[in-house]
């Protein structure tokens, strides 16, 4: 059986504090840490030609977020696939302006490796006396995108559960892809790790269940197209709803409403209002 989800509400940080911060960096994981409501940090992962798996939305240098080593602009596609960790770690992923957070600090940022960010956070929870929090990762994969920026199914699911195992702590892991084959080969593969089903077009969930073959705990719909009675059909089938990406105070109390059971959000300092209590 999958290790047990949460028993509380489910705030999670998204790629850490993607809203305060650059996001999917060991900072941003730890600002999103310093509220007391997170109870799970969402990241991204994909693999560095020398086989480590690195924490990032693509898998490739985003040039509205990165620079090179030497400072410039990126113009062409520059797969992470094609990088080891050491040169992935030479690029600027946080002083360039984000155009989409203006509230994001700029400070020098780089993509760290899974195995990087477990450590830091243990740290983290150890000297500030927080729990340790629990992970929803993503598997970044689209089958156009191999060979050149990601390895097939198969070795990117091995690659990164094997440094879940190597931490030491799976329990407190959920894998979640957009990919059904995907979320396919780790059921079969590896049965004890929960895992969470993608949907860009939230309904007939229970279509997409039977199609996929099993169900998994959560059921993680796009929030602007979600509706009670899809949470409802959800929950009919035993899974938890827990919707991406949420930053306004009204709609993470609608949602509420509706029954999800978490939120994924960009501006984790959000929450405390969004849980205070209105006329």
């Amino acid at each position: 059986m999958p290790n047990a989800a949460p028993t509380s509400f489910d705030w999670q940080g998204h790629r850490g504090a993607r809203g305060l911060l650059p996001e999917n960096t060991i900072p941003s994981f730890l600002r999103a840490l310093s509220y007391p409501e997170v109870v799970t940090l969402e990241l991204d992962v994909v693999i560095a030609a020398d086989d480590r798996v690195i924490v990032s939305h693509d898998p490739f240098m985003e040039a509205e977020i990165c620079l090179t080593p030497a400072g410039e602009e990126i113009t062409e596609v520059i797969s992470l696939r094609k990088l080891t960790t050491d040169e992935i770690a030479a690029y600027d992923c946080g002083t360039r302006p984000h155009p989409r957070f203006p509230e994001q600090a700029r400070r020098p940022a780089r993509k760290p490796t899974l195995a990087a960010v477990f450590a830091a956070v243990d740290r983290y929870c150890v000297q500030q006396q927080r729990p340790s929090p629990r992970y929803n990762i993503e598997l970044k994969y689209q089958s156009d995108w191999e060979p050149e920026l990601v390895p097939d199914r198969k070795t990117l699911v091995d690659l990164v559960v094997a440094d879940v195992l190597a931490w030491g702590k799976p329990e407190l892991v959920n894998l979640q892809c957009f990919d059904p084959p995907t979320l396919a080969i780790i059921h079969e593969g590896y049965p004890g790790i929960q895992l969470a089903y993608l949907d860009e077009d939230p309904g007939v969930v229970k279509r997409k269940m039977s199609k996929l073959g099993f169900v998994p705990v959560t059921y993680s719909p796009w929030e602007a197209r979600l509706t009670r009675s899809i949470v409802a059909e959800a929950h009919s089938l035993g899974m938890r709803v827990v919707p991406w990406t949420v930053n306004e105070v009204p709609r993470m109390r609608e949602l509420r409403e509706m029954g999800v059971d978490g939120i994924i959000t960009d501006y984790p300092n959000r929450i405390a209002a969004a849980l205070k209590k209105t006329r």
